[in-house]
C-alpha cells in the first residue's frame, strides 16, 4: 500500500528518470567519441598511402560483448627467399604465411625460392614457413618483419636444409662418367692459399690419347680432375708403354697442386704437376710394390711400400727425410699387409695392414713409429670388423677416422680415439650402397667422396655432423 503525498512522489520519479537518461548519454558520447578516435586514426594511417585490410576490435572495448565496429589498418608488402643453407639455391614450393594474420591463401615460393605476400598490416609479424622434408635453421622456423605503411620490406634469407643433410653421412649424389674409379685425393684442407677451389682426383680407367684429342678403344690407367660436384674438368697420365701407368693404387696431392700416383706396377711413384704433365722432378724409383702415398703437412712424402712392409719417409728430393735435428728419419714398420695411407693435422701417420694380429688391423704412428692407437679385427661384420679394408681419411674438421671396409661394401667411422661412431653403405647399385668400393676422401667441410669401384662411380655423403650447427 502506498503512502505518502502523490505530487512529491511524481516530482522524486520524474528526477530520477532525468538522471537515468543523463547517464544512458554520457555512455553513448563515450562509446561514439571511442569509435570516432578509431575511425580517425584509421583515416589518418589510410592517407600515408597504404592498402587497408579489415581488423575486429577486441570485444572488451564494449560491455555485454555486443557486436563490434570493423575498422581499416594501413599495410604494407613483404618480399623474401627460401634456400637450401647447405647448396645457396632457392627451394620452391614452400608455404609462407604470416603467424595469426590470415588473409587469403598462403603464399608458396617460385621457381627461384622467393616469395611476395601483400596486404600485410603495418606492424611486426612473423614469417613461419614449411615444406615437406625441410628443418629449419634459424628462429624455431620463423622469421621477424617490421611492416611498414604502403611499404615494401624484404625479409631476410630464410634457410632450410633438407633432412637428409642432417643425418651423419646421408647420401648426396653420384658422379658417373667414371671406368673402375679406384684411390681419390682431394686438395689439403690446409692450403689456405687455395681456399674456395679444393679440387677432388681420382685413378680410373680411360681410352688412349693417341695424339690431339683422338682417343682409341685401348684402356690405359689415368688421373681426372673433378669439381667437388662430378664435373670432369682434366685428364691426365693416358700413355702407353714408358710412362704408363701399369697398376696405380694410391694418390695424393700437395698444396701446390702436384698430384703423385703409387704405382705398384711399376715399383714407383709417379709425379704430375698441377696441370697434368709429368713432373720435371722425375719420380720416386725403386720402391717395391708401393700401395699408397701421403703429403704430410710438412712436406714430407710417406709411401706404403707393401712389398717390404713398411712406409718410407722422404723428402722433396726423393731421398730419405731427417727430422728437425738432421737425423735420417727410419722406415716405419708397418707390416705385409700395408695399404690406405692418410695422415692427420700432427703429421701422425694412419695406415691399415690387413695381415695384422687381431686388434691391430688400423695403427697410428708418429713419424718415429711409434704406435700411437690400434684397432680393428679381420673377418665379420660386426663394428671394428673388417672384410677386405682398402682405404681410409682423416675428417680435418673433427679428426673423425673414415675406413673403406671392401669387402662388407661399407664405410666404418671411428673417432680420434678409435671408439666405433657409425657405418653407412651396404651392398648393391642404389644411391648410398656400395659394390666393392675402394678409395676414400673427406673435403675441408667434411663432405665424404667414396670411390664405389664396381659400380663405376663416385658417391658423395653429408658431413658426419651438421656443418650448419653454428648458423
Amino acid at each position: 500500500m502506498a503512502s505518502g503525498n502523490p505530487d512529491r512522489q511524481n516530482r522524486i520519479n520524474s528526477s530520477l528518470i532525468g538522471e537515468v537518461e543523463g547517464g544512458l548519454e554520457m555512455v553513448g558520447q563515450s562509446v561514439l567519441r571511442k569509435v570516432a578516435l578509431l575511425a580517425l586514426g584509421s583515416v589518418l594511417l589510410a592517407g600515408c598511402g597504404g592498402r587497408t585490410a579489415t581488423v575486429a576490435l577486441p570485444d572488451d572495448r564494449f560491455s555485454g560483448g555486443s557486436s563490434m565496429p570493423v575498422q581499416n589498418v594501413a599495410t604494407g608488402t613483404v618480399t623474401g627467399r627460401v634456400i637450401d643453407a647447405r647448396t645457396g639455391l632457392g627451394i620452391s614450393d614452400v608455404r609462407v604465411e604470416t603467424q595469426g594474420l590470415q588473409a587469403g591463401q598462403p603464399i608458396r615460393t617460385d621457381g627461384s625460392g622467393r616469395f611476395t605476400i601483400t596486404g600485410v598490416p603495418a606492424q611486426r609479424v612473423r614469417l613461419v614457413v614449411d615444406k615437406p622434408g625441410y628443418t629449419f635453421l634459424q628462429g624455431g622456423g620463423d622469421v621477424l618483419v617490421d611492416v611498414l605503411p604502403g611499404g615494401t620490406v624484404a625479409a631476410a634469407d630464410i634457410r632450410l636444409t633438407a633432412q637428409i643433410d642432417a643425418l651423419p653421412n646421408a647420401f648426396i649424389v653420384a658422379m658417373g662418367n667414371l671406368n673402375r674409379p679406384r684411390s681419390l685425393a682431394i686438395d689439403p684442407a690446409y692450403a689456405e692459399d687455395n681456399r674456395g677451389a679444393q679440387s677432388l682426383y681420382v685413378l680410373s680407367l680411360d681410352n688412349y690419347l693417341l695424339f690431339g684429342n683422338i682417343t682409341t678403344p685401348v684402356q690405359v690407367w689415368a688421373i681426372k680432375k673433378l669439381n667437388l660436384g662430378g664435373g670432369i674438368e682434366n685428364t691426365f697420365g693416358r700413355a702407353l708403354w714408358t710412362n704408363e701407368l701399369m697398376n696405380p693404387t694410391g694418390l695424393a696431392v700437395d698444396r701446390g697442386g702436384n698430384l703423385f700416383a703409387a704405382d705398384a706396377g711399376r715399383d714407383t711413384v709417379r709425379s704430375f704437376t698441377s696441370v697434368g704433365a709429368s713432373n720435371p722432378k722425375g719420380a720416386f724409383e725403386n720402391l717395391s710394390k708401393p700401395t699408397d702415398v701421403e703429403v704430410l703437412r710438412n712436406g714430407m712424402v710417406a709411401v706404403a711400400v707393401g712389398g717390404e712392409g713398411k712406409i718410407q719417409l722422404l723428402d722433396a728430393t726423393r731421398q730419405p727425410a731427417r727430422d728437425a735435428a738432421g737425423r735420417t728419419l727410419a722406415p716405419i714398420a708397418a707390416g705385409g699387409g700395408v695399404k690406405g695411407l692418410t695422415s692427420d693435422a700432427n703429421n701422425d701417420l694412419y695406415f691399415i695392414d690387413d695381415t695384422a694380429a687381431a686388434g691391430g688391423v688400423v695403427r697410428k704412428v708418429n713419424l718415429q713409429g711409434q704406435v700411437l692407437m690400434q684397432f680393428g679385427f679381420r673377418g665379420g661384420r660386426g663394428a671394428g670388423y673388417f672384410e677386405r679394408p682398402t682405404d681410409l681419411a682423416v675428417d680435418p674438421r673433427n679428426g673423425d677416422l673414415y675406413v673403406v671396409d671392401s669387402g662388407n661394401n661399407r664405410v666404418q667411422r671411428f673417432n680420434r680415439d678409435g671408439a666405433f661412431l657409425s657405418e653407412f653403405g651396404g651392398m648393391g647399385a642404389g644411391s648410398g650402397q656400395f659394390n666393392q668400393p675402394s678409395g676414400i676422401a673427406v673435403d675441408r667441410d667434411g663432405f665424404v667422396y667414396v670411390a664405389d669401384t664396381n659400380n663405376n662411380r663416385i658417391q658423395k655423403f653429408a658431413p658426419s655432423k651438421s656443418p650448419f650447427a653454428n648458423f
